[in-house]
């Protein structure tokens, strides 16, 4: 029975801490054109005239092709054609939103709507207004354009699952009043504005709202003003009337009213917009609406917009209400002109200023400068009242000293603007690359200076970590000399000062300078202790900063105990909020450094459950946490179940970050090392191919990113059996860490364990074995004896020994360290299971059954535990220990064991067996025939 598969190698997994700064914040997506709650009914076009209806078609089906554009699923049909999501597959692989005018029979008109409609989208560029990319037509004349996807929420889902306060749904509106007022400046009426065609996505985890659905805005360039296009409860009474001629910019200002007030208070406003009854339009504005609600729903919305009731019906009743009221005003003259007015004076209510729209009485003038200026009202009648003592010079005093405070403020200010973009620009500097190139501008001079040198300084070089030199220089040159100017020039201001070093802090942790950033991070965190407290978030802050660093330097045990302390400190954070879930992320993370992994996987499942509960799967702390459980479970030896967690966090990340994104390009390289664990071969190598090739033109061939990809895509290749290809790739690998990172950084010896089991592929055991012992020297040394890392190259090792013919050396190799492995890797590890399978073929080598049928009797029930009663490895290990018993005498034992694992595998059909399982069956049938034709001879 071979072994191969079993001389493992070890993949980088990259668990997306510390080194991918952006984190962007997502949840509560729906499709495109997908129905919602928020949209109860569908666009409607109505002809004012009897006329011909057009047919519908039938839905295109996933997998059809309309030029570069492949059809995945249909998102929602319209009155002028369907929404599909569709990728499109070049020049560039992305996925788009394909609306297609599915009229069996087009007339010229709709053909003609459908050509403005997309004309006009193609003048509009605005960040709130979804963009075209193309169009074409379909092979039997059917026009299409594909536009940008937008995996949104309608914005009234997204303020509700996203809790925003009445400030912030107003801040997010202005922004939507913004993209509407550009197509107006465009010539495009949109007519159909409601919570469906408002979507909001999140970008670098900041809101933004996307305009989509300019299907009926045609009619603004081409109508005839025969039809009645939109949504019934957001239509202005002109545009509900019929006489098309009368619909203008301000019809879409009245729509903009009514979604307004349903962010306000939940619900559409009763009639649609004024009514007319005995003459006089009437309206029920947001206070009303709000007035008809029980005590319990009106406090239940309040409390979603974070406002006590009694102040939120105050705003509603003596300002937003004038704002709704005057966007839908019955006659258009009397509305806002223009969507940019009514932005305006929703910036007016969040900025404190009187509105346009409300009554200029002198009482609310003064109570608008009254709320704006408390502060300086008050300094102002302590003024008047030292005038009144006459305390002249007080006054002027006071003055003096105001007017000096306001100018350290302003510089403070600067100086803070100044701190953050020299942080930005120094977190972005790629020290790894930097380091390449001071080794290849340092070769370059030595060969110019000193040509016979090179030989010797080239091996010096070799000894060298280069990007340590980069970050040592940038420590000591720049970092170094911040710090002692913070000392000496904010002596006086210890809060500026703070905030400081945490920006220097940060830095160092990008740089890859971890212990260092940690003692920054001490620093700020006490300070904050000792003057906010330490439940303050902006201490909570810091001290997270630091465990993430303490963790990043391999100081874990205290890591972990901050980790803790920090959490009893954060107990009063409420448990959505990000920091919680990342203080708890660093909890389970340190565990799992420290070998326990079993308690580690439970909290990290706890905490993903919690996770989704409360932010939803896409949100950006769900899916960091669903990565770490996933390659935590891979380690454990559960690739399938990593897997399936995985394909989740790349799809997501794709949708919400893009393809191209580092953090979605370090799910990918994660979900390629699960394909190859589950027997996936070609789909891993394939993507393991792209990500190598996309990282050497990033970052260079050298640089160590690049570089962990083609490790991994050495280790594919020898899993699919090219050991020829990967081993010329696995040398390259190693001799380059070794120059870039040094000869014991853990990738380093990670690529020298791999280069050894393809060695042992091949035959080569003169080469595999040193390197191995090579390797576990320095885990023992850098890691301890007990580490889940060096419980795996001891385990390799005894594998490796038996290939070479040293079956006894190999079982002292087991007899000394299977026990522990056991207790730290896991009962589900692949790596213990090879070691039992190991000490079973070795015992049997040297003749010494009654070890080797034990051995077999603690591997089956754990292969199938792990990986199910029908897995190829499962059977081999039970028919392996059917024969052996039977050679004992043992024909009960061994014939229950046939019915129950083997007997199976030979009655199948063939064609409903996997690989693996087919490979096995026809191994069991040769293998017996063989043995009944030695036992006639």
């Amino acid at each position: 029975m071979a072994v191969w598969s079993w001389l493992t190698r070890e993949f980088n997994v990259s668990a997306g801490q510390g080194q991918q700064a952006a984190r962007i914040a997502r949840q509560g997506r729906v499709p495109m054109t997908q129905d919602t709650p928020d949209d109860p009914e569908r666009t409607q076009l109505l002809e004012a005239m009897p006329s011909a209806t057009v047919p519908a078609g039938e839905a295109l089906a996933a997998g059809v092709q309309l030029g570069h554009y492949r059809i995945e699923s249909l998102l929602g049909r319209g009155g002028m054609g369907d929404v599909y999501r569709a990728e499109q597959l070049q020049p560039v692989r992305r996925t788009v939103a394909l609306k297609l005018l599915r009229a069996q029979r087009m007339d010229a008109r709709r053909v003609a709507y459908f050509e403005v409609e997309r004309q006009l989208l193609a003048r509009m560029r605005h960040p709130a207004i979804a963009q075209i990319y193309d169009a074409g037509t379909t092979a039997d004349g059917h026009p299409y354009f594909a536009m940008e996807f937008i995996a949104g929420s309608p914005i009234t889902t997204y303020c509700d699952q996203h809790a925003l306060s009445l400030r912030e749904r107003i801040a997010l509106f202005v922004r939507v009043c913004e993209g509407v007022q550009h197509a107006h400046q465009k010539g495009v009426i949109h007519r159909d504005l409601k919570p469906g065609n408002l979507l909001v996505d999140e970008v670098d985890g900041r809101p933004l709202p996307k305009i989509i659905d300019f299907g009926i805005a045609t009619a603004t360039a081409a109508g005839s003003g025969g039809e009645v296009a939109g949504t019934p409860d957001y239509m202005s009474p002109e545009q509900a009337g019929g006489d098309q001629a009368l619909v203008d910019t301000r019809s879409d200002v009245y729509a903009l009213g009514v979604v307004l007030c349903e962010l306000l208070t939940g619900q559409r406003p009763n009639a649609n917009g004024e009514t007319a009854a005995s003459g006089v339009h009437t309206l029920r504005l947001p206070s009303e609406q709000l007035s008809t609600l029980s005590p319990v729903d009106a406090g239940r919305i309040a409390q979603a917009r974070r406002e006590p009731l009694p102040r939120m019906r105050r705003v509603l009743r003596n300002e937003l209400d004038w704002v709704v009221a005057k966007a839908m005003r019955f006659e258009r003259n009397e509305r806002y002109q223009s969507a940019a007015a009514l932005a305006e004076d929703l910036q007016r209510f969040l900025d404190g200023q009187p509105l346009l729209a409300a009554p200029h009485g002198r009482g609310y003038i003064w109570r608008k400068f009254a709320q704006r200026h408390r502060t300086g009202i008050i300094a102002a009648t302590a003024v008047v009242l030292a005038l009144v003592g006459g305390l002249a010079l007080s006054v002027y005093g006071l003055l003096q000293a105001r007017a000096q405070r306001a100018i350290a403020e302003q510089r403070n200010a600067q100086l803070e603007r100044v701190a953050a973009f020299q942080q930005s620009m120094l977190e972005g500097v790629d020290v790894e690359a930097m380091g390449v190139d001071i080794g290849r501008d340092l070769r370059t001079q030595v060969a110019r200076q000193a040509g016979g040198d090179v030989p010797a300084f080239e091996r010096g070089l070799a000894r060298t970590s280069t990007p340590d030199v980069a970050r040592s220089v940038i420590d000591r040159s720049i970092l170094a000399n911040a710090e002692r100017a913070i000392e000496h020039d904010f002596a006086n201001d210890p809060a500026l000062a703070a905030d400081l070093r945490e920006s220097v802090a940060r830095v160092r942790l990008a740089l890859g300078l971890p212990a260092e950033a940690a003692a920054g991070f001490a620093q700020v965190a006490d300070y904050r202790t000792r003057a906010l407290g330490a439940s303050a978030p902006q201490t909570l802050r810091a001290r997270q900063a630091q465990v993430r660093a303490l963790l990043e330097a391999a100081r874990t045990k205290e890591g972990l105990a901050l980790a803790d302390t920090a959490l009893r400190d954060a107990a009063s954070l409420p448990a959505e909020d990000p920091l919680w879930i990342k203080l708890r992320l660093d909890q389970a993370d340190a565990i799992a450094a420290l070998g326990d992994r079993p308690r580690a996987r439970a909290l990290l499942e706890a905490l993903r459950a919690d996770a989704i509960r409360l932010r939803g799967e896409r949100d950006a702390a769900t899916t960091e946490v669903t990565n770490s459980l996933a390659t935590l479970l891979g380690r454990m030896g559960e690739p399938d179940a990593g897997r399936k967690l995985l394909e989740t966090v790349v799809a997501i990340r794709a949708a919400t970050l893009g393809k191209d994104h580092a953090d979605t390009l370090g799910a990918q390289h994660n979900l390629a090392i699960m394909r190859i664990m589950t027997g996936d071969k070609a789909g891993a190598v394939a993507m393991q191919r792209e990500l190598a090739a996309i990282q050497t033109r990033r970052l260079g061939a050298e640089h160590p990113t690049t570089l962990g990809e083609l490790g991994n895509l050495a280790n594919m290749l020898s899993d699919s059996g090219d050991n020829a290809q990967a081993l010329p790739i696995a040398q390259a690998v190693v001799d380059a860490r070794t120059r870039v990172m040094g000869a014991d950084h853990p990738q380093t010896l990670r690529g020298l364990l791999n280069l050894s089991s393809f060695y042992a592929r091949s035959g080569d055991f003169a080469r595999a074995i040193p390197l191995q012992a090579q390797v576990a020297d320095a885990r023992v040394r850098l890691l301890g004896p007990s580490h889940p890392d060096t419980m795996v190259i001891q385990l390799n090792r005894a594998a490796t020994l038996y290939q070479a013919g040293r079956a006894q050396d190999a079982l002292a190799q087991l007899d000394r360290y299977l026990p522990t492995a056991r207790q730290v890797l896991g009962e589900r590890h692949r790596e213990l299971m090879m070691g039992y399978d190991i000490r079973a073929q070795a015992a049997d080598a040297l003749g010494n059954a009654t070890l080797a049928i034990a051995s077999y009797q603690e591997l089956l029930p754990l292969r199938e535990v792990a990986l199910g009663k029908e897995d190829a490895r499962t059977i081999d290990a039970a028919w392996q220990l059917e024969g052996l018993l039977r050679k004992r005498g043992q024909a009960g034992a061994a014939g229950e064991l046939r019915a129950r694992y083997i007997e199976p595998l030979l009655r199948a059909d063939p064609k409903t067996l996997g690989e693996a399982r087919l490979a096995k069956r026809q191994d069991i049938i040769d293998t017996e025939r063989e043995e009944a034709r030695q036992a006639v001879r």
